[in-house]
């Protein structure tokens, strides 16, 4: 190797090699004080496009499955309602039972049928009441709902569910124009058949839509569960691709700083070299 003043070509090379084992030494310090691995286009960018790719859809299902959640909490309380609106029916028809029993008073018959009116006011008010945020379930207006339970667009990524029917007394056909006081025993049978059969066909509403909200909830239930599996998959390979190995990349820094501290103490020996030339000059 040539002798020279002007270009110290060890020096150089050592140089490079500093600066390359101090730039990883800083790529292994940030990797573990950020727990990322990949953390710019720098470092990869095939993997930096697909990290975004799939995170994209990791937080969209996170928010399907909120989406999902709020339909499971409207589907149970409209289907709250309706248990409570089934056992308002079921004491309707016990009052109706007991009042076509000609052992009870006029008086008794009264008292019975203004428990059965006061029950069919209660139905009206519990389709008139029932709403979660602000949207009425039983009055006929929440009509139909979609659910956004997929990160992507697409009817397969959407539940819908439907609420266009009203139960309030009315309706249900056990309003005012039922009752289960009759002038006569005739009167009282007829009264009764009546009321029998508007309540049972009420029930069998009811129990119709109960039918739909519960394959709903179960169709939502199977949904989230779907989408909580997807999430931590898609979350497991999210972490594999952008998560430091901290036992690896301890490693890597440990090797970075050894060469960087060896190459500092071989730039300093190699700075030295041009002054050799003097001594042939002596």
């Amino acid at each position: 190797m040539a002798l020279t003043v002007n270009t110290n070509v060890t020096s150089l090379a050592v140089q490079k090699n500093l600066n390359r084992a101090s730039d990883a030494l800083s790529t292994s310090m940030s990797r573990l004080s950020s727990g990322l691995k990949v953390q710019n286009a720098r470092d990869n960018v095939g993997v930096l496009s697909t990290i975004a790719s799939i995170n994209s859809q990791v937080r969209g299902q996170t928010v399907a499955i909120q989406n999902a959640n709020d339909g499971m909490s409207l589907a149970q309380t409209a289907e709250g309602a309706l248990q409570e609106s089934v056992s308002i029916l079921q004491r309707m028809r016990e009052l109706a039972v007991q009042s076509r029993n000609d052992s009870n008073s006029a008086v008794d018959r009264t008292a019975l049928n203004k428990e059965f009116t006061a029950m069919s006011a209660e139905l009206t008010r519990i389709s008139a009441s029932t709403n979660l945020n602000g949207k009425n379930l039983l009055d006929g207006s929440a009509s139909t709902m979609t659910f956004q339970v997929g990160a992507n667009t697409g009817t397969s990524n959407q539940i819908t569910l439907t609420l266009s029917a009203s139960f309030d007394a009315e309706t249900l056909g056990v309003g005012s124009a039922i009752s289960i006081v009759g002038s006569d025993s005739a009167a009282s049978e007829a009264a009764f058949s009546a009321a029998i059969t508007a309540i049972d066909s009420a029930l069998q509403t009811i129990s119709s839509s109960r039918a739909d909200l519960g394959a709903a909830q179960n169709r939502l239930t199977t949904t989230i569960s779907n989408l909580q599996n997807i999430n931590e998959n898609a979350s497991a390979a999210l972490g594999r691709l952008q998560d430091t190995d901290f036992a690896a990349e301890t490693a890597q820094l440990t090797k970075q700083q050894t060469l960087q501290q060896a190459s500092t103490s071989i730039l300093s020996q190699a700075n030295q070299l041009p002054s050799a030339v003097l001594k042939l000059l002596q």
